[in-house]
């Protein structure tokens, strides 16, 4: 018998040692992508992908010639990207997918060096959702003195809004004649119309879009709207302890307000620091570490502050199905191993919210938005996908990331990608959501 107690204490010990020393190699491993992501895409510039880490699958769009993103170090051009497959992390081939992308978002081009820093690992796959013929430049612009907004470029149009004197905001099209400029409203994501004479252009405004002033279709720039997808269950958690969770850490320049982006027909607003997962038929999750964020589907906004989490229901195609659930304190726990110092902007992860204070903070939230004169995300207002956005999403042009995967990355994850985008793939920025989907 006592034979038999040592024997079993020598299996428990060699079974400790075991795990510990996989532990350490795990560690080790992470520990070290993670050095040569800080290193290798160090240079990655604005509207940039960065091959971080082995193992990236990435697929160009159909009319893009001369693609390489092959290695450690290899930087393209989001706008050529249709989609990016990361593997999960792999011990036994030392294998762990790791891509940085810097991107412009709704941020004025008068401010290169200031971007939306997206850091995906694990088994990760993102599709674009934006139509590069339909993006267009973004210019800071001042108010020489106090002058309305108006809903057309005219001067008999109705006052939309007001810039103050010295005040800054966004200019994303012009008049053909160049002597009207749409502007973001200041404290909203609605735009109007400013007379070019009342305000001063950071930049050349011969460089934004002419458009129609009755056409609300604002486009977005490279990867501001995307489909998402993430491993089930955290496979790079399941096999190693050291290794955070498969998923996207997205992160916001300081002292830029608030920026928006469209994931899986989710609009979120972001002025933080977030940490985001979506698996098929499941939940797409935004947890924020810092700052606050407000996301828009199905019709119902909400407030995320730092230290909570919200889920919104997606279907196989990894389109939302349904309104955000009521945000609620997320798990600190989760976030122990998360490679947050590897983002431009160093911060300290928030303690989860007390239940109480979420509660009031929500209540005082829902109270302000019935109270804004032009509503978030207000239906009349705010941005549709263009036509030839929607065309671009549709199934002619949209990869089956089933079959796109080849060998190394595994079987069939769940068809189309984002698929039809069902038609309206979320109507207004922040309209009335998932539209037919």
């Amino acid at each position: 018998m006592a034979w038999y107690r040592r024997t079993s204490l020598l299996v428990v010990l060699l079974c400790f040692s075991t795990i510990f020393a996989q532990d350490n190699t795990c560690s080790a491993m992470v520990t070290q992508a993670l050095t040569v992501v800080q290193e290798v895409c160090a240079p990655t510039g604005r509207n940039q992908a960065c091959y971080g880490n082995i193992s990236i699958q990435a697929t160009p769009r159909a009319d893009v010639a001369n693609f390489s993103f092959e290695q450690q170090g290899d930087l393209v051009d989001v706008a050529t990207v249709q989609t990016l497959r990361l593997r999960a992390l792999d011990q036994a081939q030392n294998v762990w997918g790791v891509a940085m992308l810097k991107l412009q978002a709704d941020l004025p081009d008068t401010l290169p060096g200031q971007n939306v820093t997206f850091l995906l690992f694990g088994d990760v796959q993102l599709e674009n959702a934006v139509d590069p013929n339909a993006t267009g430049a973004l210019l800071q612009v001042t108010a020489s003195a106090s002058v309305n907004i108006l809903s057309q470029a005219t001067a008999n149009g109705a006052a939309s809004g007001s810039l103050a004197g010295g005040e800054v905001t966004i200019a994303n099209g012009r008049s053909a004649a160049s002597d009207w400029l749409r502007v973001r409203i200041p404290e909203t994501d609605s735009y109007g119309w400013v007379s070019a004479a009342a305000v001063s252009v950071a930049g050349d405004a011969g460089t934004l879009n002419v458009v129609d002033s009755l056409d609300s279709n604002i486009p977005f720039t490279p990867m501001q709207a995307f489909y998402f997808q993430t491993g089930v269950g955290g496979s790079s958690s399941l096999a190693c302890t050291q290794a955070p969770a498969d998923g996207m850490l997205i992160q916001t320049p300081q002292g830029v307000g608030h920026i928006n982006l469209r994931a899986n027909d989710v609009d979120i607003r972001l002025g933080s620091t977030a940490y985001v997962r979506a698996t098929p038929n499941g939940q797409f999750t935004v947890n924020v570490l810092e700052g606050q964020g407000e996301v828009r589907a199905f019709g119902r906004t909400v407030l995320v502050p730092a230290g909570a989490r919200v889920n919104i229901p997606v279907d196989e195609n990894m389109q939302a199905s349904g309104e955000p659930d009521d945000p609620e304190p997320y798990e600190e726990s989760f976030f122990e191993n998360l490679p947050v110092d590897i983002l431009p902007e160093e911060i300290e992860i928030a303690e989860a919210i007390d239940e109480d204070e979420l509660a009031a903070l929500e209540a005082d939230f829902e109270a302000e938005l019935d109270a804004r004169d032009d509503p978030l995300f207000d239906d009349a207002d705010d941005a549709d996908f263009s036509a030839d956005e929607e065309a671009d999403l549709s199934d002619a042009d949209s990869e089956d990331f089933g079959d796109a995967g080849g060998d190394d990355l595994g079987a069939d994850t769940g068809g189309d990608f984002g698929g039809d985008a069902g038609g309206d793939t979320g109507g207004d920025f922040g309209g009335d959501g998932g539209g037919e989907g």
